[in-house]
């Protein structure tokens, strides 16, 4: 019932409020990705991750969506963390982080 939630009215006005917004400080220039979380849920997992959207204007909004996740790698990822892989086991993907800039924009 948790995925339900993105349904909810005020939910969907909070987020058309946040794109206004955005759109207000002349659109995005810089799309960053902050953080990805690990995969949760077992039939439908998604990963939250956190985006720092910059503002032509120089303000910063972050987004923190859940988006859904392959479910064989979900699972993979799972086994491999049991499993003490070491590559998977190195690997930190609450330390993932990269931005991009906007096509078209300066």
């Amino acid at each position: 019932m948790n995925r339900l939630r993105y349904l909810n009215p005020f939910r969907i006005h909070a987020a058309a409020r946040e794109v206004k917004r955005l759109a207000g400080g002349g659109g995005p220039a810089r799309i960053r990705l902050a953080r990805v979380g690990e995969p949760r849920g077992l039939i439908l997992p998604t990963a939250e991750v956190e985006l720092e959207v910059q503002a032509r204007n120089g303000t910063v909004t972050t987004y923190k969506p859940a988006l859904p996740v392959a479910w064989p790698y979900a699972w993979a990822w799972r086994l491999a963390r049991l499993l003490k892989v070491p590559l998977v086991r190195s690997l930190e993907p609450e330390k993932i982080s990269f931005s991009v800039g906007v096509p078209g924009r300066s």
